[in-house]
């Protein structure tokens, strides 16, 4: 039995980090798995071409040929191998849909459903329809997702991995990191990261309006990410941004990433929901403590890990802001990521139920 991780959207927004303990996980679980995505694995070339370029000839060029390596891929299955697809929700998953049709031996892993933002109804329609008639199987990762893949009307299997954890590396390149990074921190401040792609979902709203309330200048509070659907553009129509705020809007490299992450103090994680978030898994292998909302599954992590860090009220403006103010004024580092409970962290791992059940497909391990 082989597993193929086919990861169309790899460098883009750490789903590279997944996708890499994906498959140490399935290696440390005896199951022979090889990594088909844009960015290099193990020292092994990379194996799909890296379709987030500058050129529009080239990205087009680029994404024809990640499809057509999964069409090879797909005709060449030999008996017990699968193919595991990486899922965002989005546009590009339509073409992966239809080719997936060629054979039952495909899993789609259901990373998001940004789909769930889209505004054109067509995109959302044809998506959540391939959802509903897809004969493959679908990995999920939370309640949320699960709930979501159910109201399409999809009847097919899920196969259930609530958590899934993975580290990424800390050590970054300097000559990768552009000069709108490097600049955005500034001495004796406080600065708090807010990153990933801007969604209404993950509570940027509520940063921004904490944001006003703050009187303290030397707290900064870094958003960077893309914003793929002008979320902060329509923002700043009705909006004045407090001064405290500094955005980067564009696609993160792996190394500015690295980069944000090593030098913030403080991670901020103010979703109105989640299915599983990078975002946390990178905090934490860089020991940056967390503040998140309230919703119930942090507050389960924190409950589980409390020297993680703390949750609030994201949703109520003047409750936010008092929170940033207390973790600005405190020596918030020490306090944070003991010993017992990374390592607590490390070992509550739920991956054993998901092998069991792919084992147990057809042409698997008994």
């Amino acid at each position: 039995m082989k597993v193929k991780l086919y990861d169309l959207m790899g460098v883009k927004s750490g789903m590279n980090f997944y996708t890499d303990a994906f498959y140490k996980l399935l290696v440390e679980h005896n199951i022979q798995s090889e990594i088909l995505s844009n960015f290099s694995h193990a020292g092994k070339k990379q194996q799909l071409p890296n379709i987030f370029v500058q050129s529009p000839v080239k990205k087009l060029l680029n994404l024809f040929l990640s499809y057509f390596k999964l069409l090879t891929t797909i005709i060449k299955l030999k008996k017990g191998d699968y193919v595991v697809i990486l899922l965002y929700g989005v546009v590009l998953d339509i073409p992966l849909f239809l080719l997936s049709k060629l054979s039952r031996k495909v899993i789609f892993d259901i990373h998001e459903i940004v789909a769930l933002d889209y505004k054109n109804s067509f995109f959302k329609k044809t998506l959540y329809s391939l959802y509903r008639t897809c004969p493959n199987k679908f990995i999920v990762h939370s309640d949320k997702i699960s709930k979501a893949l159910t109201a399409t009307g999809f009847k097919g299997q899920i196969l259930f991995v609530p958590l899934f954890h993975y580290e990424s590396d800390v050590i970054y390149n300097v000559a990768n990191i552009a000069d709108d990074v490097k600049n955005v921190f500034e001495d004796n401040a406080r600065h708090f990261l807010f990153f990933g792609n801007i969604r209404p979902s993950k509570g940027i709203f509520d940063l921004l309006a904490a944001a006003e309330l703050l009187k303290d200048d030397q707290i900064k509070i870094i958003v960077a990410g893309q914003d793929i659907f002008n979320k902060i553009l329509e923002y700043q129509e009705t909006h004045v941004i407090s001064s405290n705020v500094k955005l980067i809007l564009r696609l993160i490299n792996d190394d500015e990433m690295k980069y944000l992450f090593a030098k913030c103090d403080m991670t901020l994680l103010p979703y109105e929901d989640i299915s599983q978030s990078a975002v946390l898994e990178t905090a934490v292998s860089f020991k940056i403590p967390l503040l998140t909302s309230n919703i119930n599954y942090f507050k389960t992590i924190i409950a589980n890990f409390p020297s993680f860090g703390k949750y609030t009220e994201t949703t109520n403006p003047a409750i936010f802001a008092n929170s940033l103010n207390q973790f600005a004024s405190e020596d918030i580092k020490g306090e944070f990521y003991t010993e017992a409970d990374v390592m607590k962290f490390h070992e509550n791992d739920k991956f054993e139920a998901f092998i069991k059940e792919l084992k147990e497909l057809p042409g698997g391990i008994k």
